[in-house]
């Protein structure tokens, strides 16, 4: 299993912009329905800080790669930052669930 997630900070304006193209993104993943994977997208409550996590059964075989809204979320993302904001590795140390 792997485990990347995003983390970026925006000011007001680009937060919209942001949750625009967010939307665009799991509108296209819904179309493509692809397998073995969760991608899911958190916000802070001032709306302006975002954590995008990708969790993927199969390293290798990362189905966002070919969808042209999330190129355009990571550019927007890239400009909202100031500069590229790549994923970082995260691993799974415990987990509760009820």
């Amino acid at each position: 299993m792997s485990l990347q997630m995003v983390r970026f900070r925006t000011d007001s304006g680009t937060a919209a912009e942001v949750r625009s193209q967010r939307a665009e993104v799991f509108a296209a993943l819904q179309a493509a329905s692809p397998q073995g994977l969760v991608y899911t997208a958190y916000s802070s409550e001032s709306g302006t800080d975002f954590i995008l996590a990708l969790e993927m059964e199969e390293a290798e075989a990362n189905p966002l790669v070919g969808l042209p809204e999330v190129a355009q979320l990571r550019d927007l993302i890239s400009r909202a930052a100031g500069a590229p904001v790549p994923p970082e590795p995260f691993v799974v140390v415990g987990s509760y669930s009820s």
